[in-house]
């Protein structure tokens, strides 16, 4: 059975900076997305890091290996009904030669055994088509990764349109989610029964597999910039206990550590980074120490 995990997003080096090695050291968190150019120093850091700890795995974001996005606004969010966020998308005729240099490097560099697997983020809201989708998860679980796992948070637009949609965004199928091995969706209203609701529509456009881990992504942040504390703590709650009840369980996959600049993401989201600074005027203690709290119980183990 595979190990359950915890991790929270932007943790790794080139986003966290010094905290990134406090997160590596700790004992509540055993996953991190690594999301800087794998030729890059800040990649580097995190993965000779990370390789001196055997109980930690690592995500390589990789949609740059495929796609190239030219959006037209910092980012959508599904409290928008209408949005000018409407990316044009290449898919890169030479994906594979990309592909297989990358594997190369990071083999050469000895990292290749702390690789979980490889990450998207939202590919049917950048305007990544279906077939696209699948061919490019498809080259890594088939040709050169086939023992790594693949993982893939999709907008509610890519998987369940009936709650939320934007600019004619196709959600995925089962074909094109075939050769995932891990799937999530990130939405961060208060919580209702639309959560489970949207989870079950998910898993049926993604073929109803009893194989595929299923992640949570929690809401540890200060959403828009005007929620508090007990918001964030339910919405994580709430996570943890759907996560309980699945079957095939991924992990949680807390947003977020880092608070964007507004010419990143302008939505006024306020990240870990500062609400766990006492100088802060939003400092969240107890946020933080549930976050620690639920972290420990699955890297002890108590869910696989």
């Amino acid at each position: 059975m595979a190990k359950t995990l915890f991790g929270i997003f932007h943790t790794a080096y080139e986003r966290a900076g010094d905290y990134f090695y406090e997160a590596v050291n700790s004992d509540f968190i055993n996953t991190f997305i690594v999301e800087s150019h794998y030729e890059s120093e800040e990649f580097a850091k995190s993965m000779n890091e990370i390789v001196r700890h055997p109980d930690k795995k690592v995500w390589i974001a990789v949609t740059y290996l495929g796609f190239k996005s030219i959006n037209n606004a910092t980012i959508a969010d599904n409290g928008e009904t209408q949005s000018t966020f409407n990316p044009q998308t290449q898919f890169f005729a030479d994906y594979k030669k990309r592909i297989d240099k990358f594997i190369a490097f990071i083999k050469k560099q000895g990292w290749y055994d702390s690789v979980l697997g490889f990450y998207m983020d939202e590919p049917m809201l950048w305007n990544i088509t279906n077939d696209d989708l699948q061919s490019f998860t498809g080259y890594f679980r088939t040709q050169v990764a086939p023992d790594k796992r693949f993982f893939v948070c999709f907008s509610i637009a890519g998987v369940a349109p009936e709650f939320w949609t934007v600019n004619d965004v196709k959600p995925i199928t089962p074909a094109s989610s075939q050769y995932l091995t891990d799937i999530a969706f990130d939405m961060y209203h208060k919580w209702s029964d639309d959560y489970e609701k949207i989870l079950e529509l998910m898993l049926m456009r993604a073929g109803n597999r009893d194989d595929l881990r299923v992640w949570m992504i929690p809401c540890t942040m200060n959403y828009r910039g005007d929620k508090n504390e007990e918001y964030c703590i339910e919405h994580l709650n709430q996570c943890y206990r759907v996560l309980k009840g699945l079957k095939q369980k991924g992990g949680l996959m807390c947003f977020t550590y880092y608070t964007f600049a507004p010419e990143e993401e302008a939505l006024g989201n306020i990240g870990l980074d500062k609400l766990t600074d006492s100088e802060y005027k939003d400092y969240w203690p107890n946020l933080y120490q549930r976050i620690i709290q639920i972290g420990k119980e699955i890297t002890s183990g108590k869910l696989d």
